[in-house]
């Protein structure tokens, strides 16, 4: 990079940066990748807890079909969080070059991310609802 494009990068303002129509550079954008980052693993973690108090009130009620609401809920979110991350990957172009440290590189590395956690996410979610198919609500160790 030379003298004048280091000059210029640096002394850019807001509006040449938003005029440029990238929009991982502002809010909506960055929202968006962390969405597509951080909601999988939250989600995964809130079925877990809410699985332990559904199951109370489950076999309180004797309903076990309701401890089936919990994780379908938690799956289609995960789910949702890595078609958002998919989304932005796709914005970006699709490519896993890592070359030069662009704005697109870091967008398209956790959108990448992104994608694979949320994935990852969704699989541990379906563990643990396997787990609702085989326990009944009232077993007691």
């Amino acid at each position: 990079m030379s003298v004048r494009e280091s000059f210029d990068v640096l002394h850019e303002t807001a509006a040449d940066r938003h005029a440029t129509g990238d929009p991982f550079t502002r809010w909506p954008g960055l929202l968006s990748l962390s969405l597509g980052l951080l909601l999988g693993p939250v989600v995964a973690l809130a079925n877990q807890q809410l699985i332990y108090t559904v199951n109370m009130w489950a076999c309180g009620h004797r309903m076990q079909p309701a401890m089936h609401v919990v994780p379908i809920l938690c799956l289609i979110v995960a789910i949702g969080a890595a078609i958002t991350a998919y989304r932005d990957w796709r914005a970006v172009g699709k490519g896993v070059e890592d070359e030069e440290a662009t704005i697109h590189t870091r967008t398209r590395f956790i959108a990448m991310l992104g994608i694979s956690i949320s994935v990852f996410s969704a699989l541990v979610i379906v563990a643990q609802w396997a787990a609702i198919f085989v326990f009944d609500p009232c077993m007691r160790a």
